[in-house]
């Protein structure tokens, strides 16, 4: 199985949506991903493809629902006096390349 196989199948399992409905240019909001969900999505996906969680900013893409524990404790040093910003759509694509490439697919190299 490719790792491209395998992030579906974990995004499909996650999401209870069949993996064929499922394609990299798919957004969260397009699946209906957000809030607590995203955040043990991106969880689940970062301890299976031991990408460390400093660097990633979930703040880009969920809006304030994406609190959960998992969120308060790795971005809560990073939020502080930080203005509001436009959410970036987060796509199936950025989580494969994460996950081929074990690190957040956009942060500073």
């Amino acid at each position: 199985m490719t790792t491209e196989q395998e992030v579906i199948a974990l995004v499909a399992k996650k999401t209870g949506r069949p993996e064929s409905s499922i394609t990299p240019e798919k957004t969260f909001f397009q699946l209906g991903i957000d809030g607590d969900d995203a955040v043990e999505l991106i969880a689940e996906l970062c301890k299976r493809y031991q990408v460390p969680e400093e660097g990633i900013d979930l703040n880009k893409y969920l809006g304030p629902e994406g609190g959960g524990l998992f969120n308060h404790i790795l971005f809560a040093m990073r939020r502080k006096d930080k203005p509001s910003q436009e959410r970036k759509e987060l796509r199936i694509g950025d989580l494969i390349k994460t996950a081929q490439e074990h690190r957040w697919f956009d942060a500073a190299v």
